[in-house]
């Protein structure tokens, strides 16, 4: 009897360890799939008057062309438990606060076929907030030209290389991330993916010599020529430099002091014309 007991026992115990596995696997928030492309776009531009772009050598300013990092995301919450429905997958109303996005992108220069040269241009966009959706978001990242001429001589960024692939001369790598649930998507330009696809960019980086690195040199898109169109499309990502927060207690002490100032200047105001009135009153007499 006391046997079966302990069956008895352990059978729940088993059960509530699996059921309790289950439920943390229903709390963990994924972006994926993260699908990265790239191309070479002209920013736009706006003319005022008759001013007009310069030029440098042959090369137009106003023709040269930027990198383009396009990252797709879908945020959501892995429900992995089995005998789930996708009805209850769909959390709506559900938000994640303080997700990063690291982006790296890795240039070759193949203009020398021995020796390829490379560069690396990272950044890194934290967002305000996210909703777990499950729709499509989209976000970009830029490469000014500047950049790409200075690493990529034989790649003169202008309308006559407009339309030349760039498969082979760009690799990307996006990743997201959260303090609490670590890496929640990751996606690779240039690279086939596949599970050792990681570690094949990290290597590529590591290749990367050191005066060719410029970490912090991709631009957002809310500091891009695109930053102001389509806001309400993209995720509201946070500033590069936030400023403290108020300071509540000196505003409050302010408001003190204001307050005792009003006060101070009508109790004047009063025993002037207090004064005056006495004043008037004897004069009358």
């Amino acid at each position: 009897m006391m046997g079966k007991s302990l069956k008895y026992v352990s059978m729940l115990l088993m059960l509530f360890f699996c059921i309790s596995s289950e439920c943390r696997e229903i709390q963990r928030p994924l972006f994926t799939p993260v699908n990265v492309g790239f191309r070479l776009l002209q920013a736009p531009r706006i003319k005022a008057g008759s001013v007009t772009s310069g030029t440098r050598g042959s090369l137009s300013l106003a023709n040269r062309r930027w990198g383009v990092v396009e990252i797709t995301y879908r945020p959501r919450f892995a429900y992995e438990a089995k005998g789930l429905s996708k009805k209850k997958n769909t959390a709506s109303g559900l938000w994640l606060d303080g997700v990063t996005c690291g982006v790296r992108v890795v240039a070759v220069d193949r203009q020398n076929r021995k020796a390829p040269a490379l560069a690396l241009f990272s950044t890194r966009v934290d967002f305000w907030t996210i909703p777990l959706d499950w729709a499509e978001h989209k976000y970009f990242v830029y490469i000014p030209p500047m950049l790409i001429e200075r690493v990529m001589p034989s790649r003169r960024i202008d309308s006559k290389v407009a339309k030349v692939a760039v498969d082979n001369d760009f690799v990307a790598c996006v990743t997201f991330f959260h303090k609490k649930w670590g890496v929640l998507g990751e996606g690779y330009y240039g690279l086939k993916s596949h599970p050792s696809a990681g570690d094949d960019f990290r290597e590529l980086m590591r290749l990367v010599p050191q005066e060719n690195v410029f970490h912090g040199s991709l631009v957002s898109r809310a500091n891009s020529p695109w930053g102001l169109n389509d806001q309400n499309q993209f995720d509201l990502e946070k500033p590069a430099s936030i400023p403290p927060p108020l300071d509540e207690a000196a505003i409050e002490k302010a408001a003190q002091a204001a307050a005792e100032e009003s006060v101070a200047v009508e109790s004047s105001r009063k025993k002037s014309s207090s004064a005056a009135d006495k004043k008037n009153k004897k004069n009358k007499r």
